[in-house]
């Protein structure tokens, strides 16, 4: 044990020896930096991940990770460990060698900036294994994946990076596509269906591929004789498998709603939800399983194109220039799996026609431009279908119908009738006697790009129409997402971008920072006066995100007579109690549940959220979801 242990900690220490000839600039930058940036350690524990830490710790690796480097590390936060099956992470934290090894394959012993990451670009991390990094142009915002984990944000250490991910990534035997349809055991049919067109050794060999997987319970669920159809007629069930075929990896957070063109020639359709994704007729039931040349997803049913919407004839060209494609992809490559090009003539051939050319026959039909004309739903159109009333009404009255009714794309924070009720009547009549405030703050709720559920991430932040911005944040292992606070309730598909039904107005307040917003409301003299002589004024000001915990004037005059006057005199004291009140993350109202919170500075904090309101250690939240621009603040009635 102590042997594998003084072993990976060699190897880390020899990785990062030996890139050092090439990272000279970063040598530089790091020696420049050690004197004001802690550790890899120190840094996860004053960014909260303290999951991580512990794991490190146990692990007799955080000695390693507190040396010279430089490293790059793949930080899973808490909630990925806590999303962890509790089976397997017993398993491993018991497993002395194992935990080391699942560390392990979160660093890479050299220094790797975000500015380095490129589409289907492969590093080999200190475990041995690969590790596949994908840039996602396609959706919005642009979104990196590791393994198909979540790149949250990034962070400098004194001796490397820090990439902080929403998952655990798990260490599993090197297998391609084929290896693990094998290994799971629930394909069967799949397997011998790509057997019998001779396309096993591609999906072996070639790649980077996804393939969307159907299993032997989806097979079984074709119409009867449908199977023995195809598996009778090799170049029918070819088209079919190849529909299932993507060029490129496509991890589940790189997926847009819409049309992804498939390695048969044709398109389908992407329906992208909070909890659910379909391609076509078939729901993803199991997403992200890693193979070394690329990546599946399991579905549910085999895609079978409608028949007014004929699969284009499989070009042999298109398959030999797909499949040629090499295994091991180090350098940035467009991402094909999301093209859509419109075909002019769909050609269907003869099932009994064995050959396959692109040139009607005698025996193939010409389709040329015979596909109904879709009907326009677009967005003033499915915010009256699906009872927005009040929203669609102000949208015409400040003249943005018309513009919300155009090309696009966009997406639509769209507040129910029962949020602009909820408005303070005064408010409302205010607006609507404004037509350019009632304009800024609709166009508040609006961006101009169409942002797909699955490319939401935590403390996403985004320009809005009106300029300001908006923070996105996911609680609750991202079954919960809120909008500068508001709730996000359900989403809905326009012809001309997507809708975020919410359950607030959001009002637009200049993007102001945590100690501007304390500034405005003119109740919070005492503690912005602490804040400077702690030295943390302009911290609060220019860095974040942060979730203050702000005690009003009142609170202050509250504390026993001498300690405010005591505190005032020991600066570090003072910033000590101030830090109490700081959590290093976004925690909106909809975040907070009973439970701890960690602190900025270090330690936990007790959270009592139930019918009568949230309590954090013996103090009331007397005004929650005040927004700023680097967090939020709550309002509390003590100090604690």
């Amino acid at each position: 044990m102590k042997y594998l242990r003084a072993a990976l900690i060699t190897l880390l220490i020899a990785f990062s020896s030996a890139f050092s000839g090439d990272h000279q600039i970063t040598h530089a930058r790091s020696k420049r930096q050690q004197f004001s940036l802690g550790s890899i350690p120190t840094v996860l524990t004053n960014n909260g991940l303290t999951s991580l830490v512990d794991s490190l710790v146990k692990a007799g690796l955080a000695e390693a990770l507190s040396g010279p480097g430089p490293f790059t590390i793949f930080a899973p936060t808490n909630n990925a460990f806590n999303g962890v099956d509790p089976t397997t992470l017993n398993s491993i934290l018991k497993d002395v060698n194992l935990h080391q090894k699942v560390l392990a394959y979160h660093i890479v012993a050299s220094f790797i900036p975000s500015s380095a990451f490129n589409n289907e670009v492969i590093v080999h991390s200190a475990s041995g294994e690969n590790l596949r990094i994908n840039v996602y142009k396609s959706v919005q915002p642009e979104t990196v994946t590791v393994n198909g984990a979540l790149k949250i944000k990034t962070l400098e250490a004194g001796n490397g990076i820090i990439h902080v991910i929403n998952k655990v990534l798990i260490p599993e035997p090197e297998s391609n596509i084929m290896q693990v349809l094998e290994r799971k055991g629930n394909f069967s049919t799949l397997l011998t269906a790509l057997a019998i067109t001779g396309l096993t050794p591609t999906i072996q060999n070639a790649g980077p591929f996804t393939l969307f997987a159907p299993t032997d319970a989806a097979f079984r669920s074709l119409p009867a004789g449908a199977l023995d159809s195809l598996i009778k007629n090799p170049e029918e069930l070819k088209k079919v498998l190849l529909t299932h075929l993507v060029a490129g990896t496509v991890f589940s957070r790189g997926l847009p709603s819409g049309a992804i063109t498939v390695v048969s020639g044709a398109n389908v359709k992407a329906v992208v939800g909070f909890n659910r994704v379909t391609i076509d007729n078939a729901q993803v039931i199991e997403p992200d399983l890693f193979a070394s040349n690329g990546v599946i997803h399991v579905i549910d049913s085999v895609i079978l194109r409608p028949f007014d919407q004929p699969v284009k004839a499989v070009s042999n060209e298109l398959v030999k220039a797909v499949t040629n494609q090499p295994n091991k992809v180090v350098a940035n490559q467009p991402n094909k799996a999301v093209a859509n090009k419109p075909t002019e003539k769909v050609v269907v051939s003869n099932p009994t026609e064995k050959t396959i050319a692109n040139k009607p026959t005698e025996k193939t039909i010409a389709i040329t431009n015979q596909q109904p004309t879709p009907t326009v739903r677009d967005i003033p159109i499915i915010l009256k279908e699906n009872g927005l009333t009040t929203l669609a009404s102000l949208v015409a009255k400040a003249g943005l119908a018309n513009a919300l009714s155009g090309p696009g794309p966009f997406t639509l924070f769209a507040p129910t009738n029962d949020a602009f009720g909820a408005i303070d009547s005064s408010t409302l009549n205010t607006l609507l006697q404004d037509v350019n405030l009632l304009r800024s703050v609709l166009t508040y709720h609006v961006v101009t790009s169409a942002l797909a559920p699955a490319s939401i991430k935590n403390e996403l932040v985004i320009k809005s129409l009106a300029g300001e911005s908006l923070r996105l944040n996911l609680y609750k292992k991202g079954k919960v997402v809120t909008i500068n606070g508001a709730l996000g309730l359900k989403v809905l598909e326009a012809s001309n971008g997507i809708i975020y039904v919410i359950d607030k107005v959001l009002v637009p307040d200049n993007d102001k920072s945590i100690v501007k917003v304390l500034e405005s409301k003119g109740k919070f003299t005492t503690l912005i006066s602490a804040l400077v002589v702690a030295g943390l004024k302009n911290h609060l000001d220019t860095a974040g995100p942060f979730t203050l915990f702000a005690p009003t004037d009142d609170a202050f005059k509250a504390l026993p007579a001498g300690v405010l006057d005591s505190l005032l005199n020991k600066p570090k004291e003072l910033q000590k109690v101030l830090l109490s009140h700081v959590v290093p993350a976004t925690l909106y109202g909809r975040g907070l549940s009973s439970g701890k919170l960690h602190l900025a500075r270090g330690g936990d904090v007790a959270v009592t959220v139930d019918e009568t309101g949230v309590k954090i250690s013996n103090a009331d939240v007397i005004e929650a979801d005040i927004a700023a621009v680097n967090g939020v603040v709550h309002v509390i009635n003590n100090l604690f």
